[in-house]
């Protein structure tokens, strides 16, 4: 699942997302009434995937400064109010229920128990230096994309719940130390988990911004970082309900994504087609839980027959 975003580009997606929180555009842009000062509720309802040129993020990947400037930003805007723990293994779904405070959906159509584990839940509060963001878009080569006044010191309040993992087949244990789950001369990760098949599972997440905060708009800038033209920006930010929607990002070119119906709601399912290690993972929301099934291989369909036997 984690290997869909593809680790090599990990330094790009990096810079991706701190823009992102830099201008409150958040993957899980959902945004929940808090302490008075903020507008309306609103959950995760739909997955939209947003297909991205890394041609212009690649620059930055060997631009250490850079990127050590953003993480920095980073470190000094971020307050944890919540750390998440290690993972927990648990024996089954009512005991998983019971920790992660929602109830856990497995599948009836495997012939063994999952390997099963909780993340408990984080939060923390971003306060924005728009100053310093509006110095780093000028530094990575985009002084065009100027960074709305009202968002310096702009308060964000995100709280992610605890997230479920049911692993099935020869999956590396998440609660395992990184010794444990190390590799002793057997092959890639690809080769040794080759028959993996993780289902995770999570309620959606809230983002509190103010309310004068306009993510649409915000959301253009960021789509502009990663390639798009002010006019495709501005296009697909109008079609796409930021207050509603996880959006995830793929690198144009290298894996494709088509609807489903799947757990009788429509999900995405998003497929890397190499040849050497083709990969696959379905994404849909129901009921408020985020829940995503990936893998290894080009059989997408026994994702779709995993997620159709929950209960």
């Amino acid at each position: 699942m984690k290997r869909i975003f593809y680790p090599k580009f990990r330094p790009l997606w990096l810079a991706l997302v701190a823009i992102l929180i830099i201008t409150a555009a958040f993957s899980f842009p959902s945004v929940r009434a808090w302490a008075g000062e903020f507008l309306g509720v609103f959950r995760v309802r739909q997955v939209t995937v947003i297909p991205i040129d890394t041609t212009g993020l690649s620059s930055l990947n060997g631009n250490s400064t850079l990127v050590n400037q953003i993480s920095q930003l980073l470190s000094n805007s971020i307050d944890v109010t919540q750390k998440p723990g290690n993972p927990v293994s648990v024996s089954d779904a009512a005991q998983a229920s019971q920790m992660a405070d929602f109830s856990v959906r497995l599948p009836t159509n495997q012939g063994s128990a999952p390997q099963l584990s909780v993340q408990g839940g984080t939060a923390f509060t971003v306060v924005v230096d728009r100053a310093r963001a509006q110095a780093l878009l000028n530094e990575s080569g985009h002084s065009d994309l100027q960074l709305p006044a009202s968002l310096d010191g702009a308060k964000i309040d995100v709280k992610i719940p605890a997230t479920v993992s049911a692993g099935y087949g020869n999956c590396p244990n998440p609660a395992a130390t990184n010794t444990d789950n190390t590799l002793n001369g057997n092959g890639s990760p690809g080769r040794r988990y080759a028959d993996c098949v993780m289902l995770v599972q999570i309620p959606s997440p809230t983002v509190n911004t103010p309310p004068d905060l306009d993510l649409a708009k915000l959301a253009e800038i960021g789509l502009e970082f990663t390639g798009m033209s002010p006019q495709q920006a501005q296009a697909f930010s109008q079609n796409v309900d930021w207050t509603s929607s996880l959006v995830i990002p793929i690198p144009r070119n290298a894996a494709t994504y088509q609807q489903v119906s799947v757990d009788g709601v429509t999900g995405t399912l998003i497929q890397r087609p190499a040849d050497d290690a083709p990969e696959y993972a379905l994404v849909w929301v129901k009921n408020g839980i985020i829940y995503a099934i990936g893998g290894l291989g080009s059989d997408s369909a026994k994702a779709i027959d995993m997620a159709n036997s929950l209960q």
